[in-house]
Parts: structure tokens; C-alpha cells; sequence
């Protein structure tokens, strides 16, 4: 299942808008591409923050990962069902569906990547 078709749409640049801004890396994001499995273990920079700040940053992060993820299932979606032309919008709705609970995949509510024809 991970060797499924490349994205076709570039994943845009994250972060503000703000032209001055500097991103400092912070390690602790580790991802295993093979399994699809992914963790976060912060620094004691991090740790060491003001909650203020803590919850400043990930706002952003979460911001940022929710856009990411949108973009993942909007894909997933698509190659899932691309096959399925015969099929009315709501049982390819279904079809996926059923694919994401069998992979244990939350669908965020009000998705409607399916309804539309791309």
C-alpha cells in the first residue's frame, strides 16, 4: 500500500508569512518511511520553554501538520478511488471510508475530497 502513485501537487512551504521570519531546526521529529510510523521526542530546549511558549509553538505545528495531513488524505482518496468512475460519489465515499477504518485512519469530519471531481 505505500507504493502508491507520487503526488501530483507540490507540498507548499510551511511556516508564516512574515518575510523576516528565522526558523531555528529543533531535533526530536523521527519518522520510519518503510512503515509509515512517525514519533516526537522534544529537546530539553524545548522543554525548558515558558508554557506560553510551548503552546504558541504547537499551535503552529499543529497548524502546519493539519494542512499536511489534509493535502495526505486528499491524495489517498484520490488514488484509492481513481479506478472507480462507475461508481456514484457516495459509494467511492464509502469505499474509502471502509479503507481508512480497516487502516485505523481517523477522517476528519466534513471531508468531501470524493465529492469533488478533480
Amino acid at each position: 500500500m505505500k507504493d502508491l502513485a507520487p503526488s501530483v501537487a507540490p507540498m507548499r512551504h510551511t511556516g508564516t508569512s512574515d518575510a523576516d521570519e528565522f526558523q531555528l531546526p529543533l531535533s526530536g521529529l523521527y519518522a520510519d518511511l518503510e512503515l509509515g510510523r512517525g514519533s516526537i521526542r522534544l529537546t530539553s530546549d524545548f522543554l525548558a520553554c515558558s508554557s506560553l511558549v510551548k503552546l504558541e509553538l504547537l499551535r503552529d505545528w499543529q497548524r502546519s501538520l493539519a494542512r499536511y495531513r489534509h493535502e495526505a488524505m486528499t491524495q489517498f482518496a484520490k488514488e484509492l478511488t481513481g479506478g472507480t468512475e462507475g461508481l456514484a460519489a457516495g459509494e467511492r465515499l464509502a469505499m474509502f471510508r471502509t479503507a481508512c477504518e480497516t487502516l485505523h485512519i481517523e477522517v476528519p469530519t466534513g471531508f468531501d475530497a470524493l465529492t469533488t471531481e478533480s
